[in-house]
């Protein structure tokens, strides 16, 4: 774990996806002073400033905002795995912040973005549970507590902050996106796919099967269905109502790495596509341990998600673990797809 800032504060803050640049202008403008960040993913920015924490949210609070919804001030960084195991990690750090007392109530929160084996409430009790033996106070699950444990986590990298209520701050979003609720990633999604086959010459005849790994809510499989004979959805989540009722869609309600997968599906296909919120390496792999059910020759499409900073390293890890079971592979970030970078490439063989 990592103390993220010696003094002063940093703020955590919600917004529109697509307004995040703004979000960090009305933050850095209500302090007064820092440094705003764009966070891995969409709709979340931090700001790093010299203010102390009380005085900033009091800030931001008094200032007129149409981009910025709830702030949250933290003070740890842990790494967040995709197992229970990281639950101590992130105890500890609430503890060594030092604010819980014996006798202290407390309330922790977990805001999760990405796909772990564990859900938000699991972590919020298994968190509470050993605070109460690191500090000697009373988790509690009511809103009236002496202090909130907020736990912010954007896939493997998660941020904590131990804060009186008043501090925790929710501010309307007067900006938002112009599509209806459940239409912007959809629709969002039907552009990156269409931009990735377009911009890399890939075809599908008539007759052809497409493999859709993490395919909900359904934005690449509606667009594909509309150029195969048969598209095999992959996704233990809801497609769209508009996508699932597709006569050529077959919904697998499996994630794409359960052994299981192999009793239901049969190849060959002729495309794959995964768009799985996963670290690349990790999607990488999955995609190559289904290579098989892909035609020799046949084309791979996968968006590489930037779960870190570090972009040269994902593209790196991800490019090295295609290579196991594909070949003639290559990547480019798409106007539509401009936060991501898209890989394409061959299965060897071909």
């Amino acid at each position: 774990m990592t103390e993220i800032q010696g003094g002063g504060s940093v703020l955590i803050a919600t917004t529109a996806a697509g307004f995040e640049v703004e979000a960090g202008r009305e933050l850095a403008g209500a302090v007064g002073e820092g440094r705003p960040r764009l966070l891995v993913m969409k709709g979340n920015v931090s700001l790093l400033s010299g203010v102390a924490e009380e005085e900033a949210v009091a800030r931001v609070a008094a200032a007129e905002t149409s981009c910025v919804g709830r702030v949250v001030p933290v003070q740890r960084r842990v790494t967040i795995g995709q197992d229970a195991s990281c639950f101590s990690e992130v105890a500890a750090a609430a503890a060594q912040i030092g604010r819980i007392g014996a006798g202290d109530r407390f309330l922790v929160r977990c805001s999760r973005r990405g796909r772990h084996e564990w859900q938000s409430r699991e972590l919020e009790r298994a968190v509470a549970a050993e605070l109460e033996q690191l500090t000697g106070g009373a988790g509690e699950y009511e809103a009236e507590t002496d202090w909130v444990v907020c736990v912010e986590v954007y896939q493997s990298i998660g941020f904590v902050g131990v804060n009186r209520p008043a501090l925790v701050l929710h501010k309307v979003v007067c900006k938002q996106r112009k599509y209806q609720p459940g239409e912007r990633p959809l629709n969002r999604a039907a552009w990156k796919i269409r931009e990735a086959l377009d911009a890399f010459g890939i075809g599908l005849a008539p007759g052809a099967r497409v493999l859709d790994l993490g395919a909900a809510p359904g934005g690449w499989t509606g667009v594909l269905a509309g150029m195969a004979a048969e598209v095999v959805a992959v996704d233990p989540a809801d497609l769209d109502p508009q996508v699932a009722t597709l006569t050529n869609v077959r919904h697998l309600r499996r994630r794409a790495e359960d052994p299981e997968l192999r009793r239901e599906v049969r190849g060959p296909f002729q495309l794959v596509t995964c768009d799985m919120n996963v670290e690349p390496a990790r999607a990488a792999e999955i995609l190559c341990s289904l290579a098989d059910l892909l035609e020799p020759g046949a084309w791979a499409v996968m968006t590489v998600k930037y779960v870190t900073r570090q972009r040269s390293r994902h593209r790196m890890e991800a490019r090295r673990a295609l290579s196991a079971m594909f070949e003639d592979i290559r990547m480019k970030r798409l106007p539509h797809n401009g936060l991501e970078t898209t890989a394409v490439m061959r299965r060897a063989g071909g």
